[in-house]
Formats: C-alpha cells, structure tokens, sequence
C-alpha cells in the first residue's frame, strides 16, 4: 500500500508503538498542515476515489522510522505467506508418498536411508561444519557416526549386499527427503504383479469341485480337456498363481456355501438395546442320545424345542416331543407366554415346525392372535441364530454325554456300537434294557439342566451375570411383562381351523362332534378350535366378515363327541400325528422287506432249480403214540402229533403265558429251554408284559431267572 490516509496513519503508529507522529486522526491532520503536505503535487497528496472522499499521502512522507517499520511489517507478511505455501506444498507431497503400502523389504530401506541422513546431520551440528564435511567425515568412517555394517547393507539395497555408498547417493538422498519427505526414500518395487493369465480361470474350473481334487490331478484333468495346439501350464505356474488367490476365494466351489460363509466376514448383532420380551428366538434339537420310548419302550432320540430370550439369554420355554412337528412349537410358545411374558417378536428358521398355517395364517394362527410378529432367518444361515444355537450347545449337547447312550460325534465308534447292540440285545430278551434311560428320567435331567443354564453366568452379558440375574435386573429398574390374562390361556394357544357345518354336526380328524347351537349354521363355515391332547370336544366360533376380511368372531357352542363317529375312542390330534408316522414306517418296513424276500428268492434262481420229488417217509405203528401232545407257543395251545414212543413221558401244558410264569417262579428247578424261549417272547411284546403286570408277576424276578437258565 503506497498511500495512506490520515486515520490510517494513526492506526499504524499505534499498531507499531512508535512516537514520531501523533496517535489519533485530528493530530496527524494538525502535523499534514503544519508540514504543509496539502500544497504537495498530486503524486504525493491526492483525493481519494470512492464512497467518503478525504485525502492520501505517500508513505514517502513519513518519517524515516515509521518508513522503516511499514517496510519490515510487509516483509514479514510476505515471508509468513511463502512458508505457509511451502508447507502446503510439503503436506500434498508427503499424502502422495504414503508408507502404508510399502512392503517389508521397502520400508527396511527407507528406515536405514533415514538413519543414515540423521546420523549426518547430527554430526552436522555437533561439529559445527557443513554439509559437505559432515558427509566426507561419514564416508570416511561411517562407525564413527554409529552406523553398522548391516545399516549400509540395507540402505544400498543391492544384489550383491556391498557396504559402500557415494557421495552422490547421500546428496541424492538429502534431495529427495526434502523435495518430497520420507517417503521418497523407499525404493521403487523390484517387480511388479503380472496379470492372472486367461487360461488360469479355465483351470479353476477342475480344481473348484466339491469332490476336492488335489492340484495335480485338476492340472492333468485340464490339461487333457486342453486342444492339442496349445502348450499346457507346468505345475510350478499353476502354484504360483494358486498362492495369489485369497484363503476364502482358493476354495470357492470346493466348499459349499455355508462352509464357506465360515471363512467370510460377518456383521455382530448387539442386544445391548433390548429389553426382556422383545426378541424370543427358538430352535428344535434332536437330543444326541437314546431315550425309551414312552410307549413301546423302543430306543429313540426326543425332539427338543428350546425358546431364549434374546436380551437376557433366559431359557424360557422348552417342549419335548416324539419328533419334530408343529404340537411342540405350540407348546412350548404356550410355556414360554404364560411364564414369561408374550413376546414382540418370535425369530426363527424355516423348518416344518415354524413355518405353517397353525402359526402364520391369518385369521386362526396363533402368532397372529397373540400379536406376535414372526420373523425367519435367511435358509442356510444358522449363524443369524448363533444364540439360540448356542443354548443348545451349552445345555443339550453337555446333557445327552450324561448318558451311557450318547451317540454323538464326540462318542468313541466302538463304544458307541457296543451300547447299542447292548440295548438291542437286552430288549430283544428281556423287553427292556437298564442302560436306556426312561422318559421320565429324561424329563427330570432336562429341566434340572435348563434349571441351571439360567442359573449359571453368561460371558455375553454385562459383568457376567447370570440369564436368571439379567431378568431381575430389568425387573427392578421398572420393566413388565406382557401377561397372558387366566381366561385367556386355554383360548390364545388352542388351534384353530376352518370348517363347514352338517345339520348341527362337525368333522375333524375323521371325528364327528355335535351341539344343537349349530343347526341354524347349517352349510356355513366356522373356525373350529381343539386340544391337541384332548379330543373329547371342540370350540367353534363364529367367522365375522369386516370390509372384505374375515375375523374370529363369537364362540358359538363347545361341540361334543358324539354321533356318527369312525372310532369308538375319540382321535386327537397328537395320536393322529403318531398314527400318521406309525403307518408310514410300517409302509416303509414292508417296502424293505419285500425287497429283501425277493434278493433270498429271485425269479431266474426259481425257475432254474429243479424239481425234486417228494420222498414219502413210512411211520412205523410202533413209534405212533396213542393221542396228540398238548404244548404252549405264545399262549396259545397247539396239537402236534408225536413221532415218538407211546412210553415217553407226557409235557405239562399251561393255559397262558401267566400260568407259565408263575409256574416257572415256583419251580426254577424245573424251567426247560422250550419255557425260557417262551418266556423270553412274551417279554418282547408290550401288550405280555402288561398282562404279566396286572397278574402280579414280578417281571424282574422272572428276567433274573431266564438270564440264569440262558
């Protein structure tokens, strides 16, 4: 700025504390006119241009030292502006050359460069010298400045590892780290990446198979598939191309998609947010040990359907059923809502017991009545309900190895071969086996078990309290149940389904139930819901039909069974379910067996075999005795004519198989093995061992003495 106005040059006497002029406005107006600077040509004193009018004069006539100090301010001004230019210039340079992707062998150069140029410019400055001297004073002696063999070695980053470095290295060095920063210091990448050649992509079609070929027989599978024109890929080529593959991308299509989702990356669900109630998360398990069969008494696996909080990881509902259906579901969402609250939300996976028109159809379903909203996790995704899975790793799996039944993976083969055909043998004997487990000892070990899982601290909760622990917590900070209300239990969790009325009656599972209230629906339909372990009744309600969609309504009556049925015995639900599975076995089983008689019997062999005469056998009169002989098979009494001597002594023969029991408790002595065999198969039938019960005989007893005689 060459001219300054009268108020400006107060401002710049104050700002550079000097005295040579006055401080304010009216004093340097009263100097300009004393000095005579208003008669001055209009190089020196001019009007200003612009709003506000007024007079400038040249810096020229100022005094010598405000002169002066005008200059030094705008030289510092200027210098200030040039640094922080440089330093921007410095920061883009120093972003451009970043160190993160150097490799290993980078960054060790560039760390001994560094050292190198630090070692001479601290000697630069202890001594006192110049650049230059502190460099020849390194050359000569390059230990004097601390500086190992090894460092050089590194720094010169040569083939043949010499110690030796030049002068024009070391100043190109200095060059560079002060043009561009550290990062110049690294060297250039010795090779870089070819391109994956096209015929490798080809390649991975033989190696990525599920069978999982090794390298070299994908490479002559390739290479035979290959037109006889083209050189094939050594074995060398195809590794080293292998080893740039990443560990999930080098077993993509030799590992299924949920294998290989294992190795992927994975997103964490936080339930930090949640409250007890909101999330209910539940899974069906088939527990990995044998348990007896509650009606049969034959070895088999429970279905387990366990349901978790998800806030708290509280167990709170399970059911045990014969196998895996839609009544376990139920019941144990039943057990979880009137113990623990209704849930906002029911997370679970797309199996046969969750997704189905009892739970999710709109006007009967169960979740839809309670408010529930169901949600289900993606197929093949089991890691989405890594809770839930988890629980069942935590609490059945530890269970099932409590048992000498356990058949897991974890189970040594042999024993787990021996204790199965222990537990065939002894039921094929004795109709039943100490080593199996009875249902109610199953019972009794699952609820002790579940007992303590919510008893027990969790390592994902908050200062490991335990599941029971993280529930009264929320309780005591204001949290509520959503109760289900004591007339609404046996309403809310009993299926419906829809029906049509026949003159007053209703049919349901091949049952016929009746109640006068439902003539005058005659030809309608009704929903109609039932017990699953109770088929004596039913509840039929009214359908109500709102803007287009159909609405539970009002009960109607509680039909009975009655008339017309198809069984003398009322068939609920869970027995039509155990009927249903019960003939589908024993039409698979005849399907076997069949297939089995005809490999012992084929066609070709039966038309090939001759036939043979039948050889007649004369009976002497003396070995005909005088009548028939009487012996017990299954209790029953069959005449089999003797073809022994009249004089053999006659066998005892006894009513039913609980006269021959008794006798054989009483005379042990006199027990024959055509008795023990007889014994033995009337314990292998449940419907014998009942009728041996209630005639008072001890089955226990009466197995120790057919072990004796065996």
């Amino acid at each position: 700025m060459s001219f300054l106005s009268a108020q400006e040059i107060a401002d710049t006497v104050v700002r550079l504390k000097l005295k040579v002029m006055p401080l304010t406005k009216k004093g340097v107006i009263d100097f300009i006119k004393r000095e005579g600077w208003m008669d001055l040509p209009t190089n020196l004193c001019r009007k200003r241009t612009g709003r506000g009018g007024g007079f400038e004069y040249h810096i020229s006539l100022l005094p010598d030292a405000l002169q002066l100090a005008l200059h030094a301010e705008a030289t510092r001004e200027v210098v200030l502006a040039n640094q922080e230019a440089k330093k921007v210039q410095e920061i883009a340079r120093r972003e451009k050359l970043s160190t993160a992707n150097l490799s290993a062998r980078q960054r060790d150069v560039m760390n001994a460069r560094s050292a190198i140029l630090s070692a001479i410019e601290m000697h630069r400055i202890v001594a006192g010298v110049s650049l230059r001297q502190a460099i020849q004073f390194f050359l000569a002696d390059p230990a004097a400045l601390d500086i190992a063999e090894a460092v050089l070695m590194t720094a010169n980053d040569r083939a043949s590892s010499k110690a030796t470095v030049s002068r024009a290295t070391i100043y190109e060095w200095f060059k560079l780290r002060d043009a561009s920063g550290l990062g110049a210091l690294a060297p250039l990448p010795t090779k870089e990446k070819q391109d994956v050649p096209s015929w490798f992509w080809q390649f991975l079609r033989f190696y990525a198979q599920p069978t999982k070929p090794c390298l070299t027989d994908a490479l002559e599978t390739y290479c035979k598939a290959l037109p006889s024109h083209m050189m094939p890929p050594n074995y060398d080529q195809v590794r080293r191309l292998m080893a740039r593959l990443g560990n999930v991308e080098k077993h993509r299509g030799r590992e299924g998609s949920l294998t290989l989702k294992s190795r992927m990356a994975f997103t964490m669900r936080s339930t930090a947010d949640l409250l007890p109630g909101c999330v209910y998360t539940a899974d069906g398990k088939t527990f990995d040990a044998e348990i007896a069969h509650p009606i049969h008494g034959q070895p088999f696996r429970p279905e387990i359907t366990s349901i978790v909080d998800v806030a708290t990881r509280r167990c709170v509902g399970f059911s045990f059923g014969l196998a895996e259906n839609t009544i376990g579901v139920v019941d144990a969402l039943r057990y979880a809502c009137e113990q623990n609250g209704i849930p906002a939300i029911f997370y679970v996976d797309r199996g046969p017991g969750f997704k189905n028109d009892v739970l999710d159809n709109q006007l009967t379903g169960v979740t839809e009545r309670l408010g529930i909203t169901k949600l289900h996790s993606l197929p093949q995704n089991s890691q989405a309900r890594g809770i839930i899975e988890r629980f069942n790793g935590s609490v059945w799996n530890p269970l099932s190895k409590e048992f000498d039944t356990y058949i897991g993976v974890d189970m040594d083969r042999q024993a787990r071969q021996k204790s199965f055909k222990t537990t065939r043998k002894d039921i094929k004997q004795f109709g039943a086996s100490s080593r199996l487990p009875s249902w109610q000892d199953f019972l009794t070990a699952c609820v002790n078990a579940v007992a303590a899982y919510n008893a027990k601290p969790h390592s994902s909760l908050p200062g490991k309290m335990s599941p029971n622990q993280m529930w009264e917590y929320h309780v005591s900070t204001g949290f509520e149940i959503v109760p289900v209300l004591e007339h609404e239990k046996n309403d809310l969790f009993r299926p419906y389904v829809k029906r049509r009325t026949r003159r007053a009656m209703i049919e349901w599972l091949t049952n016929s139930y009746f109640h006068l209230a439902l003539e005058e629906f005659h030809g309608d339909d009704v929903l109609v819901g039932y017990d699953i372990h109770d088929a004596s009744k039913v509840w039929v309600r009214e359908i109500e039909r709102r803007d287009g969609e159909e609405l539970m309504g009002r009960l109607i009556c509680v039909a009975v069974f009655a008339g017309n049925e198809e069984r003398y015995i009322p068939l609920t639900m869970e027995r039509s379910a155990i009927e249903k599975r019960a003939a589908s076995r024993a039409r698979r089983l005849n399907d076997h067996l069949a297939e089995v008689e005809a490999e012992l019997s084929p066609a070709r062999y039966l038309e090939a075999t001759a036939q043979q005469p039948m050889q007649v056998i004369d009976v002497t009169p003396e070995l005909v005795s005088a009548g028939p002989t009487l012996i017990v098979s299954n209790g029953q009494e069959i005449s089999q004519s003797p073809t022994v001597a009249s004089e053999q002594p006659r066998r005892r023969g006894f009513a039913s198989d609980e006269e021959l029991a008794a006798w054989a408790l009483d005379h042990p002595d006199q027990v024959t093995s055509t008795h023990v065999r007889v014994l033995r198969s009337a314990l292998q039938r449940p419907g014998s061992i009942e009728l041996l019960r209630l005639s008072g005989i001890d089955l226990d007893a009466l197995r120790n003495l057919i072990r004796a005689a065996a």
